[in-house]
């Protein structure tokens, strides 16, 4: 049986989780790149963690916009399998804080926005969060054999 005890006492069980220590890296990457673009992105008065849907509809603008395939209301919401009304009030909060932009029916980034200071830090540290963890779980792929 895996365990690790924390300073507090607590003791945590790998017992039955398959490559845990390697999710484990995971669920921290997932975590650390959606902290980065809130905080690059989103308003201070935004709470994290309290519409993270509304990032990953920005994830879809963002897809759709690179590869050249911008995304509409029904894109979004099929891609991401939620409701056309949620889709719509999620751009609309994204419109708000300047993030998007509509044109006909697809909906863009705004360069500046993605260029700005704020926006290329963020690139930056979210390149060196991917490095970080793409270099913890090849030492932990590695110590599995």
């Amino acid at each position: 049986m895996a365990n690790r005890t924390y300073a507090k006492g607590v003791t945590v069980a790998y017992d039955g989780i398959k490559v845990a220590r390697q999710r484990l890296v995971l669920c921290r990457l997932m975590f650390d790149i959606m902290r980065n673009l809130h905080s690059a992105y989103a308003p201070a008065t935004e709470p994290f963690g309290n519409r993270l849907e509304t990032f990953f509809v920005g994830l879809c603008i963002a897809l759709g916009q690179m590869d050249g395939r911008p995304f509409s209301v029904a894109k979004i919401a099929t891609y991401m399998r939620v409701p056309r009304a949620t889709v719509t009030r999620r751009l609309g909060r994204l419109q708000t804080w300047g993030l998007i932009y509509k044109q006909g029916h697809h909906y863009y980034m705004h360069e500046k926005t993605l260029n700005s200071l704020m926006g290329m830090r963020s690139y930056q540290q979210i390149r060196r969060i991917l490095s970080k963890a793409s270099e913890e779980l090849t030492l932990l792929d590695a110590m599995a054999d």
